[in-house]
């Protein structure tokens, strides 16, 4: 617990919600990769029964795994069909499986092998292990780092595009279109091939302004969008390694939940478009207690 004062009353508060079922705080996948990059294992699984505690294994799907559903919604939009929102045992699940988009597979479940052992019990410790993981620092035995391989190739295509705009002479506008090309590629090929079942004919509409608006009229991908777009309007605009993980988990987050506590970089980027996103933003902890019950 902190010796400051407030951020003790936040986090008493935050527990307290948490216990009593008032609030729920989920769990992205980038919490238990930058977990597991805690260079110290006691700090790394202090953190991790901490955030065990405070979140109970509530969890959030990242964007990438919600495209399909958002798509289809858009389409339905579109083509002034009955409202399909996405699912929201899509967005909100339990445990590393759902944060990580893991479908399974139709085999034995925890409850029905465990079922006589306590199986809520086993999966409550299964899960603080795996979020907090082992004593010992990592790698250890057959327990390796979280790969960077994926957040790489992100800086390494952000970096590309910055010298790309720079090269073309950087302006606002083209920065924003320069990103939109890039984030409706998956989209739009999602769309294609989801209009027909719909009943919707895209022909001749893939013109700048109808893709601008489906794009950004999706919640999670039109969010992460907003964030990339506002990062390259800027010409002097750091990318960082960490980027791909603060834009997938924040973007999905503030599309979706009700409040997100992030850190000032980011915060004043997501702010920049809160007319479009469901959550609150702020980058002060003691903001929590004007949302806490």
């Amino acid at each position: 617990m902190s010796d400051d004062a407030t951020v003790g009353e936040v986090l008493s508060r935050v527990l307290q919600a948490s216990a009593d079922g008032s609030a729920t705080f989920v769990l992205s996948s980038a919490h238990y990769e930058e977990t597991y990059h805690r260079r110290d294992p006691a700090s790394r699984r202090r953190l991790g029964q901490f955030m065990a505690l405070v979140s109970r294994f509530n969890a959030i799907a990242g964007a990438p795994d919600l495209l399909e559903d958002e798509v289809h919604a858009q389409l339905a939009r579109t083509g002034g069909l009955p409202e399909r929102p996405v699912p929201l045992e899509k967005i909100f699940g339990r445990g590393a499986e759902h944060a990580f988009g893991n479908a399974t597979d139709g085999g034995p479940t925890p409850s029905s092998v465990f079922g006589p052992w306590g199986a809520k019990g086993l999966r409550e410790y299964g899960e603080t292990e795996l979020l907090a993981g082992p004593e010992q620092e990592l790698p250890h035995g057959r327990i390796a780092l979280p790969t960077r391989e994926y957040a790489d190739r992100q800086l390494a295509m952000e970096l590309e595009t910055a010298g790309q705009l720079q090269e073309w002479g950087h302006d606002r506008d083209r920065a924003h279109r320069f990103v939109l090309a890039q984030e409706a590629q998956d989209a739009w090929a999602m769309a294609k091939i989801l209009a027909p079942a719909v009943g919707i004919d895209l022909t001749g509409r893939a013109d700048r302004e109808f893709l601008t608006d489906f794009m950004l009229s999706l919640p999670a991908k039109g969010a992460v969008c907003r964030m990339r777009m506002t990062g390259h309007e800027d010409p002097n605009f750091r990318w960082h390694r960490n980027d791909l993980n603060d834009i997938t988990a924040l973007g999905t987050a503030a599309a979706y939940c009700d409040v997100v506590v992030c850190e000032k970089h980011w915060g004043n980027v997501l702010r920049r478009h809160s007319a479009h996103l469901r959550a609150e933003v702020t980058s002060a902890l003691p903001d929590l207690l004007d949302f806490l019950p």
